[in-house]
């Protein structure tokens, strides 16, 4: 049985508000009746809301109170009157009346004519499905306003819960609740059989379908409908409604799929966000790798001022790749924008100190790390989750950090050769095997570095004659031997005795013990730096 409450309580009749204060709102409501003659009581059935302008009681207020009894024991639903032309407002007498007898007296705005509002509370009582299309088409432009606003996702589901009076759920094409609004089913349901339900979500994401389900509760048997969000992401969008069987009238599944509709705009402009993002970022990476100097150009300026992240005086790339199996290849491309998107919204967000980066191609991305951390367990977490989520298998290779922004080009080309390098393909972690002195050879003057290996190796740094090169030549080899004489002399095809006394010849030459740890490590690194093809 329809009562005047829950017309109250239906968006579509907002504007309808009740006058007096103690109004019996839960009258039975049959029908409609529009009126202007006083004695409308004698022709009137049962249960009906008189709707009128009050025309004939323009100036007597005690005929309208009589009007009212009458009314009352009827007994009729209410009245309903449109103030404005003929009565401007209920004389307080009436209203009085009107306590007494709990009757309710509804106003209408001036704004609505009486044969519209009658014909939509008609159409109310009679669940009339025109009726149902035209509230359907209705909320879906209040929804479109909404979105043409700025309102947010979030906003537009508690929106849409509010407006149906059950609890709604949005879940993200990675199985986690990103948007929620639960204030009316019993929540009990959703706590205790939280990993089973998500799980039949996931289930129906992957297939791309919708699907009703009948869960336990406290109260028993609840019913929820899952509907995924039509795009053309690889997972979709899954939109959950408790107990869609209780939804009020006129709200049907026409006006849910309206609902639908605005939501898949909505979130489709969200990830169009990202999409200018993540072209931003691509941009800025071929950027970082090409510049050699730290110069205030203008160009560096705009990047700082859209990256203030990138400010540090550690930096480490981490180069990412996804291997997609082979009858997924068609979805390579639907694979890489989830992929990315997963590692932008879930990993950047949680470590601050990680930037996310994509590269040229297909299923590549780059991590710069910004700060000293334990970067490994962090991998194999990704590794889990992109495995267990999409069914790919993701690798990284590691980079040696570098302290200055202008240098990320080396750690960036060591990554990624790790994992060109790599001799185990089935490792999902690769680190730079590429001796780091290499960089000082880029990043130091010829001047310098001439300098430091005369300093250190004097006639040995840039050998001039047949005695200098072999001594050079045994010095490094005897190095490399871990100082092992017989190593070496095996290694040159020489005397053991021969080793020992170039290696005397190299010690007076140098006036240091080549045994002396820090001397040794400075002669490596000389040895490094001097040779032909190192500069």
């Amino acid at each position: 049985m329809t009562s005047i409450k829950e017309i109250l309580q239906t968006p579509r009749f907002s504007e309808l508000s009740v006058l007096n204060k103690h109004a019996d709102l839960e009258r039975p409501l049959d029908t409609i009746e529009i009126f202007e003659t006083p004695d409308i009581s004698y022709y009137i059935q049962k249960n009906a809301l008189l709707v009128t302008t009050a025309m004939a009681f323009g100036e007597d207020t005690d005929g309208l109170c009589d009007l009212v009894r009458s009314l009352a024991n009827v007994p009729s639903a209410g009245l309903a009157i449109k103030l404005g032309r003929y009565l401007t407002e209920i004389d307080a007498r009436v209203l009085a009346v009107a306590d007494e007898l709990n009757f309710p007296i509804l106003q209408i705005p001036v704004s609505l004519q009486l044969g519209d509002i009658s014909h939509k509370l008609l159409s109310f009582l009679w669940h009339d499905q025109t009726e149902q299309i035209f509230f359907a088409l209705e909320i879906q432009q209040k929804f479109v306003n909404l979105m043409i606003r700025g309102a947010s996702v979030d906003t537009l589901v508690k929106e849409l819960s509010s407006m149906i009076r059950q609890s709604v759920l949005l879940i993200d094409p990675f199985g986690e609740i990103i948007s929620t609004h639960m204030p009316y089913s019993n929540l009990a349901a959703l706590k205790t059989q939280k990993t089973t339900f998500l799980n039949k979500v996931r289930e129906c994401q992957k297939e791309r379908r919708g699907e009703h389900l009948l869960v336990d509760s406290e109260q028993g048997k609840m019913l929820i409908n899952i509907f995924p969000l039509s795009s053309d992401r690889y997972l979709p969008y899954m939109l959950v409604i408790f107990d869609p069987d209780e939804l009020p009238y006129p709200f049907s599944q026409f006006a849910i799929q309206q609902s639908l509709t605005v939501l898949t705009l909505a979130l489709y402009k969200e990830q169009t966000l990202l999409n200018e993002k993540r072209a931003e970022r691509r941009s800025f990476l071929t950027y970082l790798l090409n510049r050699k100097t730290a110069s205030q150009d203008t160009d560096w300026l705009e990047y700082k001022r859209h990256f203030p992240n990138l400010n540090s005086n550690y930096y480490r790339v981490v180069y990412i790749e996804s291997f997609v199996p082979k009858e997924r290849h068609f979805y390579a491309k639907e694979l890489d924008a989830l992929t990315y998107d997963y590692l932008y919204l879930r990993v950047e967000d949680k470590y601050k100190s990680i930037m996310l980066f994509p590269t040229e191609q297909l299923n590549q991305w780059v991590f710069i790390v910004q700060q000293k951390t334990e970067i490994l367990p962090i991998l194999e977490d990704i590794h889990k989750q992109l495995f267990e989520l999409f069914g790919v298998y993701a690798r990284f290779g590691i980079g040696d950090p570098v302290n200055n922004i202008d240098l990320l080009h080396f750690s960036y080309a060591e990554s990624k050769q790790a994992l060109e390098e790599s001799e185990d393909k089935t490792a999902f972690v690769s680190y730079n095997k590429i001796q780091g002195i290499k960089r000082i050879t880029e990043n130091v003057s010829n001047e310098d570095m001439r300098y430091f290996c005369v300093s250190i190796l004097k006639n040995l740094a840039y050998p001039e004659n047949e005695q200098d090169v072999e001594l050079r030549r045994t010095l490094m080899t005897y190095l490399d031997m871990q100082c092992e004489i017989t190593k070496t002399a095996e290694l040159l095809f020489i005397h053991r005795n021969t080793v020992k006394y170039r290696i005397k010849k190299c010690e007076e030459l140098l006036n240091t013990s080549i045994n002396e740890p820090e001397f040794s490590l400075q002669l490596r690194v000389a040895l490094f730096l001097s040779e032909p093809d190192s500069n």
